[in-house]
């Protein structure tokens, strides 16, 4: 798995993280996704997190993303960040990231799950659906 991650702090509508992540992505690359995301934004507020999948396979079952969940703590997420997590638009493929979507939302974190990179700017910018 390769994730390469830009920072954009401080710009006219507040701090941004764009991580983009290829090749095969299991439980393992989720917490290192997550990891790095929290070390990227560890200093900023109110950030918009844009993690693209577009370009990896996932290989998770339910019982991987339950474990997770129970391991990642919430406090360490940065306060007030929302996220988008976008995934290609195979079935399989967006389904196990909906399935770790719905775990972040049950922890309170701000979480949006999409297959098309526009919609998951135009959530994270808080433009409402035309």
């Amino acid at each position: 798995m390769n994730v390469q991650i830009k920072t954009f702090p401080g710009l006219d509508r507040g701090n941004h993280v764009i991580a983009i992540t290829a090749g095969v992505v299991d439980i393992a690359g989720f917490r290192q996704i997550f990891e790095r995301v929290i070390d990227a934004t560890r200093s900023l507020l109110d950030c918009r997190v844009l993690i693209d999948l577009q370009d990896s396979t996932f290989r998770i079952l339910p019982s991987d993303v339950r474990e997770f969940m129970d391991r990642f703590e919430p406090a360490n997420w940065p306060h007030n960040s929302k996220v988008a997590l976008v995934s290609d638009s195979e079935t399989e493929q967006y389904r196990q990231l909906v399935m770790f979507g719905e775990g972040l939302l049950k922890l309170d974190l701000k979480v949006g799950v999409f297959y098309e990179i526009k919609e998951a700017i135009s959530w994270l910018a808080g433009i409402p659906n035309q």
